[in-house]
């Protein structure tokens, strides 16, 4: 009778096959574990400083906080203007020739004129709003010196390390900027609106500066030194297109989770707010890491919908079951962890804890609603998911704001919910259409 267990003649095989391909994987191994570990540094030492103020019940400063960082991080977005994506991209596709790093750094300084407009339309309207119309003196102080960390961004060098296939080291040096704000939180504790406000304002500029110091200093151990070249109208529209094309893909997100800030500033006070805040946060780091498997998984998304006919729901979600697994284990995970909290009246926490519950399924949508655009990406459906984005973000924003004054913060999680039910939705129909 044979055995049915492989002969280890048999397995020998199989064995060398596994650990050539854990060799061959073992960089995105490397970068993937490199942007988990700069993800726990950098919004995990927010999130330890955030726990802190709520433990002490300083919602107000949480409150301000978290509105104005909130807003601090989505003008570093448009700062980028997709060149994350685009110059790594460029570099990606670049030899090792004198001509072709020339050439990179062309579109490196073109886009950096890009970047620099945007971060100066911002800081001029954040200017005039922090002046002229608002009378709160965290505000003032808080843009007066958050503003050189966004001039600074004009020049990050992100695509470029993720480009070199280096988008660990620039998760890690990413760090420095949120670890930095976490120390200014700290010591902003029990100070007056405006001395809390210059610290932070200044915290955001002084970690921004770090890491563009450390993300030079990575790409020129590399031999990747920044030089100016004469830059062109043709390129500089090419990467103003190219900004506002790939910014679109994010910006309606970014801008639903603003309005539902505004929206529990003005209609459900300070405390709901910073407990708003704290559980996104929770939200926010557990999807960022369903990210990062995404991007593992991309490529494979990609050859499973290549085909004719192929283009199936089944195939998404079969293509990227490890990042649907991840959403799940965290989703159940932070609803039980919080539910326990919650069953806990006396726990100083108690309230946060009923919040995070509240919000803890949609780390679920959310990553489904993630999956759902990456198949849009992988079919190269690029306007598809820019349509996507739009109508979903809206509906959503307007469930939050039509509910808000009878279900308080219940209304914003339901708003968020329809926004990624309506991504599932309209991605479902255009894969149906295409088969």
């Amino acid at each position: 009778m044979k055995s049915l267990a492989a002969s280890p003649r048999a397995q020998r095989p199989r064995v060398a096959a596994w650990l050539r391909l854990a060799h061959s994987q073992r960089p995105q191994i490397l970068n993937i574990g490199l942007l988990i570990a700069g993800l726990a540094l950098g919004q995990g030492s927010i999130f330890i400083a955030q726990t802190t103020l709520l433990a002490m019940a300083d919602y107000e400063l949480l409150a301000a906080f978290g509105t104005h960082y909130s807003f601090a991080i989505l003008a570093i977005i448009l700062v980028d203007a997709g060149a994350t994506t685009s110059l790594a991209r460029v570099v990606a596709h670049t030899s090792a020739e004198p001509k072709s790093r020339d050439e990179v750094w062309r579109i490196f300084c073109e886009t950096s004129v890009i970047r620099f407009l945007v971060a100066s339309l911002i800081g001029a309207a954040a200017a005039a709003y922090a002046l002229g119309f608002s009378s709160d003196g965290f505000s003032r102080w808080y843009v007066a010196l958050a503003l050189p960390g966004l001039l600074l961004w004009t020049v990050n060098g992100v695509g470029l390390l993720d480009g070199l296939r280096l988008s660990g080291i620039s998760g890690m040096t990413g760090a420095a900027a949120y670890i930095v704000t976490a120390a200014g939180l700290v010591l902003a504790k029990q100070r007056s609106a405006e001395a809390a406000g210059a610290i932070l304002g200044g915290a955001f500029s002084a970690g921004y500066l770090l890491t563009l110091g450390a993300q030079w200093i990575a790409l020129g151990r590399r031999g990747w030194f920044p030089r100016l070249q004469k830059i062109t109208r043709a390129g500089l529209v090419r990467s103003l297109k190219d900004g506002v094309a790939l910014s679109f893909q994010i910006v309606p997100g970014q801008i639903n989770m603003r309005v539902q800030l505004v929206l529990s500033t003005v209609y459900l006070g300070a405390e709901t707010t910073a407990l708003f805040i704290y559980a996104k946060q929770i939200v926010t780091a557990s999807t960022q890491i369903v990210g990062f498997v995404l991007r593992v998984e991309f490529p494979g998304l990609v050859e499973k919908l290549a085909a004719p006919g192929k283009q199936t729901l089944a195939n998404v979600l079969d293509a990227q079951r490890m990042a649907l697994y991840c959403a799940v284990v965290f989703a159940v995970g932070a609803t039980g962890i919080a539910g326990v909290a919650a069953a806990v009246p006396d726990f100083s926490l108690h309230r946060a804890a009923v919040i995070i519950a509240s919000f803890s399924p949609t780390i679920l949508s959310l990553s489904v609603s993630l999956m759902m655009i990456q198949a849009l990406a992988a079919l190269g459906a690029y306007t598809a998911i820019a349509k996507m984005l739009a109508v979903s973000s809206v509906l959503g924003m307007l469930v939050s704001y039509a509910l808000i004054s009878r279900l308080d913060a219940y209304a914003l999680v339901l708003g968020e919910v329809t926004f990624h039910l309506v991504s599932f939705y309209i991605v479902y129909r255009y894969l149906r259409r295409r088969n």
